[in-house]
């Protein structure tokens, strides 16, 4: 069977799928969404399964663990959700594991014409600024932080016209022209060659890379295949996919990019933005 690609608002159209061994229900955030359509497809094949993709924000997706119980695997956008999903109990003990980095860039479109050059330009009167919702999606709640140890805070928030639901609809945004800038992936780039411009921050602007973790659940109907997609997502030709699409795999390469940032970790988001 081919894999299935469903966003959030059909989350629950699929907790009637049959609980069988040979079938996964892989939950993520749209960070990876180019990387886990060419990867499920390749298991599938593989391993003569069948998976069903639900791509959304990292949030929303894990509040839809809890109010079901359904879900095989979890792969958020950065180590923040998975923390909150272990502290529900929802990891399965000892199955997490790191995939592969998110470096947090300005994102514009290709002909950049609100001429953005640097974060401080973000704060030009008349420049629409979007940024993922950043209670329930990993690249805003990095946004927040970006802003907040930069001390640009005040003078960017009231240029952000838009809050988006997950990274695909963050990085959609700019190619639909609803904004002029958001504070995105520097993979975002890979996903619409030619159409959006990624500006690097530079490393002081930097304070930490995201990790993209993949763990079992403990609602996991089928922990044994679950836990052999995590061990294929992690070997050689699993990270073949993610440097396809531009993703770095090691932290020597995020070093070079980010020298002074950490790696993962936890951010809490301040009341202000709640």
């Amino acid at each position: 069977m081919p894999w299935k690609i469903c966003v959030l608002s059909f989350f629950l159209s699929f907790m009637g799928l049959e609980a069988g061994a040979e079938n996964l229900l892989v939950l993520a955030g749209s960070a990876s969404k180019p990387v886990l359509e060419d990867a499920i497809a390749a298991f599938e094949q593989a391993e003569g399964a069948s998976a069903t993709l639900v791509l959304g924000g990292s949030g929303e997706l894990l509040s839809q663990v809890r109010l079901t119980g359904k879900g095989d695997l979890y792969l958020p956008g950065s180590h923040d959700f998975l923390e909150r999903a272990r502290t529900f109990g929802l990891i399965a003990t000892g199955s997490e594991k790191v995939l592969a980095y998110l470096v947090p860039a300005l994102v514009v479109p290709a002909s950049n014409p609100a001429g953005i050059k640097c974060l401080e330009d973000l704060a030009k009167p008349g420049v629409r600024i979007g940024i993922g919702h950043p209670e329930t999606v990993c690249v805003g709640l990095y946004a927040v932080e970006i802003l907040e140890k930069s001390g640009l805070s005040s003078r960017i928030r009231p240029t952000i016209t838009a809050y988006f639901e997950s990274c695909a609809k963050v990085a959609n945004s700019v190619i639909l022209g609803s904004v002029d800038a958001v504070i995105g992936w520097r993979e975002f780039g890979s996903w619409s060659p030619g159409k959006l411009l990624v500006i690097p921050l530079p490393s002081d602007r930097i304070p930490r890379v995201a990790t993209l973790p993949g763990a079992v659940l403990t609602t996991a109907s089928n922990p044994e295949l679950a836990k052999r997609f995590l061990e294929f997502m992690a070997s050689e030709k699993g990270r073949a996919i993610y440097s396809k699409w531009g993703y770095l795999t090691a932290p020597d390469d995020v070093a070079s990019l980010a020298p002074k940032a950490t790696l993962g970790g936890f951010y809490e988001l301040p009341k202000g933005w709640k």
